[in-house]
């Protein structure tokens, strides 16, 4: 008896090697693996000592919410431990915020601050516990914390807002934690230099203050993302210009068009009488967006565009059209004469465009490689059209390096396999996004519209 009980209470998984156990527990998040820690000893004992697993620390601060007449509260996400929920209800009395909502997590991260090489941050930004949570996590690693206690090696770093929030949030705290974070320094020491730094999850406004505080304290980046999901860019042309003569091995940037200028494109190539500033810049990729501050800008210098591709013959770009971008500045970036190097394509739309998908197949035939056409559901039904189906086809004909199609418009079956013919590759799971149904990437209600639209 006593054999078969030891039999049917012993664990098969605590077999494996520890490297193995190890290996499947960095697929769970920071906030998830306090239930590893309740499990067993052996689990407690390798949550808690190693410092393989730290090194990647994923964070997803979410809440709970109450709703008036029902019994079940709404789950939005993951719950951490120990959080004071918020509630919807606003004629409570509102709840007073536990100081120590993020428990298990605050202990996680302090106790393994100093061997961290990502932190990527996701944060559910409409409640205010997980807006106040987010700021204290980035404070820890502020640089006293770090300096008293070994230093700090964080190489990736990302802050994602999801969810919505119909009111305007207060910024300030988030944008100064995200200060405080950037205050290392580590301008003397590659090893802890960030070398990728992605902002583009966050609605909130960056402000030329912040990104130059991380250049000067992080000047070994590589890649750069500062594509907020703001509705106003404020970073200006002199922000960018002092970002790109800091970082001298910096690979990837991504901005708005609106904070560029002509400046930008001389300081890589140069005049005719005066050489570039930066001789031999490593960029390798341009992501530019374009959205609705584009219709009031200067027209585009060709020359410059030609002076870049000539020199960084390897450069290649985003271009990104925003669901606000003018009609007719669409049609300028994909003029022919300019022939960006544009290897990803991203078409945001609340309008059918069929000349503009032509043309965008006939300028960036020998470069393009990922396109994505996205329209709202108001527009779907009208771009579900014979002529829209034409240019997608003439699209996928004209790019022969075709790695990825997404159309979250309805196209005919013997369209969809047309460019399966063409493109066999697109069949891979995650290639394509190629439907009989409309799946509108954006649902916008009509009380929006002109706000969005301006």
């Amino acid at each position: 008896m006593a054999s078969a009980s030891t039999e049917n209470t012993r664990c098969p998984i605590n077999d494996l090697p520890e490297l193995v156990l190890l290996h499947i527990f960095s697929y769970l998040n920071v906030d998830e693996r306090s239930v590893l820690e309740e499990t067993c000893k052996l689990w407690f004992h390798l949550v808690r000592t190693s410092t393989s697993l730290a090194l990647n620390c994923v964070v997803q601060l979410h809440s709970f919410v109450e709703i008036e007449n029902q019994p079940n509260r709404i789950r939005l996400g993951r719950v951490l431990t120990r959080w004071t929920r918020q509630s919807t209800n606003t004629r409570k009395t509102p709840q007073q915020i536990d100081p120590r909502p993020y428990g298990y997590v605050q202990q996680y991260l302090k106790r393994f601050r100093d061997v961290i090489k990502l932190l990527y941050i996701d944060v559910e930004q409409q409640d205010a516990t997980c807006r106040s949570v987010l700021c204290h996590l980035l404070n820890i690693f502020n640089t006293e914390n770090c300096l008293n206690n070994g230093g700090r090696e964080i190489r990736r770093f990302r802050v994602r807002f999801i969810g919505e929030n119909p009111l305007l949030m207060q910024s300030l705290p988030i944008t100064q934690a995200l200060r405080t974070f950037f205050q290392f320094d580590a301008s003397r020491n590659r090893q802890q230099s960030l070398i990728s730094c992605d902002l583009s999850g966050l609605k909130i406004s960056l402000d030329d203050d912040t990104i130059l505080l991380l250049a000067k304290n992080h000047p070994f980046l590589r890649r750069v993302n500062l594509q907020d999901r703001s509705l106003v860019c404020i970073l200006t042309p002199f922000c960018i210009l002092q970002l790109i003569d800091t970082l001298r091995e910096l690979e990837d940037l991504s901005v708005d068009m609106i904070s560029l200028c002509d400046e930008f494109f001389l300081m890589l190539v140069g005049t005719d009488d005066e050489p570039p500033a930066i001789p031999n810049s490593p960029l390798k990729h341009l992501g530019i967006r374009i959205r609705r501050e584009e219709k009031f800008s200067d027209e585009i210098d060709s020359n410059l565009w030609r002076k870049l591709r000539e020199k960084y013959p390897q450069l290649r770009m985003t271009l990104n059209f925003d669901i606000t971008t003018p009609l007719h500045r669409i049609r300028a970036y994909m003029n022919a004469e300019l022939q960006l190097p544009v290897k990803t394509l991203i078409l945001n739309t609340p309008i059918p465009l069929v000349d503009e998908i032509c043309l965008a197949a006939t300028s960036f035939c020998e470069t393009l490689e990922n396109v994505f056409i996205c329209t709202t559901g108001q527009w779907a039904v009208l771009t579900r059209t014979p002529a829209f189906n034409q240019a997608v086809l003439f699209l996928a004909l004209k790019c022969r390096n075709l790695r990825s199609l997404y159309v979250d418009v309805a196209l005919y079956e013997e369209t969809i396999n047309e460019i399966y013919e063409l493109h066999p590759n697109l069949r891979e799971m995650g290639a394509s996004k190629l439907l009989l149904v409309d799946s509108p990437t954006h649902d916008i209600p009509p009380e929006d519209m002109g706000e969005l639209f301006g």
